[in-house]
Order: C-alpha cells, then structure tokens, then sequence
C-alpha cells in the first residue's frame, strides 16, 4: 500500500504552473491573426472574419475585467473605470470622426486599424457591462447583510448546505460568446443604421439578464458532505458518494458568478455552479472556503491542493505520478 505523502494543514500551496493556451488574451491575438489577411483584402465584413474579430475582441475585453477583479476591490474599479471612459471615447472618435484612419495612411496600416476598430466593439461592449455589474454591487446597500453558506459539524463529518446550478463551465462561457456574437451583431446593425455609437451593455445586457434568469430556473439545493475518508454531493434527486482516494480532480472555488465545485472520480463527473444559481433573501451566491478538517482529510487521502490564478480557486488532484488536471 502506497502511504500519503506527510504534510500538514499549513503545507504551503504550490502554485499552477503558467500556461500560455490558457490565457484569454493569447486566443484573442491567434483569432486575430487569423482574421487579418481578410482585411488586408478588404473583405474584413465578411461573415467568418466578423466572427473571429468579435471573438478576438471580446477575450481582451474579458482579460481586463478579470484583471481588475483580481486586484483590491477600490483600486480595480478605478482602473476598470478609466479605461472603459477613455477607450470608449476613443472607440467613438477613431470609428465616427476618423481621427486616426486617414487616406494617406498605407493601405496595409488602415486595414489593421480597421480590425482594431470591429474588434474594439465587443471589448469596449464587455468592460462596460462588466462595469454596470460591479459598480451595482459596489454602491449597493443592502438592509440585510448577505452571508455565504456555512459549514456545520453533522455526526463526525462537516457539510455545507446551497443552491447550485448543475452545469459545466464550458456550457458558461459558451453561452457568454452567444451573447457577445449577438449582441455584437446588434450593435454593428446600429452602428450602421443610424451612424451613432451605442455601448454594448445597451444591447448585452438585456441578453445577459435573460441568461441568468435563464439559469436561475435551474436553481436545485445541493450540499457537499466531507467525511475523514469520503465525500457525499448531493443536488436535487442525485447523489454522489467517493472516497476520498478517488478523487482524480476535486476544484472549488469560492466566489464570483464561477463559484462552484467540480468533482472527477473514478465513477462520477459533475459540476455544480453556485455563483449563478438563485440564492434565497439575505445569502450570497458562493461558497465558503475547505475548513482545516477537509483540507487535512484530502491530503492525508494523497491529494495536493494547487492555487489558482484566479482568488477563491484551489484545484485538489492526485500526487505527482497519478492524473491529475491543473486549475
């Protein structure tokens, strides 16, 4: 019998190990590229460049937002703030007062910033939606102070108790590109037809409520059971029992509209989103951190625990010499 490693609760994180491909922004520049001889032969509107450009676009929109997320709280909507007032005015001046786009300019160079400027559009369009969201919750005062849920001791295990969206990630950011191709779309039809700037989020952010509602119907009480040597997920009518052994992937992460748990087993596969799932009066979206217990309990089963990029993201897998997925 192979033993765990010995580590202790305090056992400091080993950090993700970066990964180019996983960066949004890199598949922003590769669709880019793409999309480029198109518009160096003037057919940069055509229907599959247009697509590559507004998704290209839209993944620098998303890595800034993430960014500034990722920064404290005053500091990133600042930032967040500035940039989306400043590039916003300097998407209106360069696409209706033509500013930087000059005749005498090389055929080549006014192709470029013709993709500079379609691709602007879903960036510009996904900061400033992103903004509305984070500057309602920021001057948001609420009466009641909202609470994450807890965890409670129950008959020698800890347990959390939420409403979650069962769902995969992919199955998120698919639905965000529909939305981004849609609102997009719309937003150029304006654009042309009335010759006047609109943001995205006056077109996106009809879609994106309807998303989330869309979800919100999907709302199931779950909970997450730890035991010393297993763990018991429950969502609607479905239950999933493991030991803790094997696990091949345990991810949790803890806030935003992604906090969720996904768990990879020898014979389960699920996914449960917490962050978008419809929360009674007075509880937050979300989930609390892994107490001392459960981290202890995973490590002594011979999982690892690998910090992700992203706050409130840890990704527990299998020690060095079995599978395992970073976070």
């Amino acid at each position: 019998m192979k033993l765990a490693r010995s580590v202790t609760p305090d056992t400091p994180t080993r950090p993700v190990r970066w990964r180019l491909w996983r960066r949004a922004w890199v598949w922003g520049v590769l669709l880019l590229l793409i999309a480029t001889p198109w518009y160096l032969s003037g057919a940069g509107t055509d229907v599959l460049p247009y697509l590559l450009t507004l998704v290209g676009g839209w993944t620098f929109g998303l890595s800034f937002v993430n960014f500034t997320l990722g920064m404290p709280a005053r500091s990133g909507l600042v930032l967040h703030l500035t940039v989306a007032v400043v590039f916003g005015f300097l998407s209106w001046a360069t696409i209706f007062e033509h500013i930087i786009i000059d005749e005498r300019l090389p055929e080549a160079a006014r192709a470029a910033l013709f993709l500079l400027q379609m691709a602007s559009i879903p960036a510009i369009g996904w900061v400033w939606l992103a903004l509305i969201g984070r500057a309602t919750s920021a001057f948001r005062t609420p009466r009641v102070e909202r609470s994450a849920p807890e965890w409670t001791r129950e008959q020698g295990g800890s347990i959390v108790r939420f409403p979650a969206v069962a769902m995969r990630l992919w199955e998120l950011n698919t639905a965000i590109v529909v939305i981004v191709l849609a609102g997009g779309g719309a937003v150029l039809t304006v654009l042309i037809a009335l010759d006047s700037f609109v943001f995205g989020p006056l077109v996106g952010l009809p879609a994106y409520l309807a998303f989330r509602a869309h979800y919100r119907r999907r709302t199931v009480d779950a909970s997450v059971r730890f035991d010393s040597d297993s763990i018991r997920v429950t969502y609607g009518t479905n239950s999933v029992d493991a030991p803790l052994q094997s696990i091949r992937m345990l991810r949790w992460r803890t806030d935003s509209e992604e906090a969720r748990i996904e768990l990879r087993t020898d014979t389960a596969d699920l996914s449960l989103v917490a962050g978008l799932a419809r929360v009674p009066k007075g509880v937050a979206g979300g989930l609390p951190p892994l107490p001392r217990f459960v981290r202890r309990s995973l490590e002594l089963a011979g999982l690892e625990r690998k910090q992700g990029r992203a706050q409130g993201l840890t990704t527990w897998s299998p020690v060095a010499g079995k599978d395992s997925e970073p976070a």
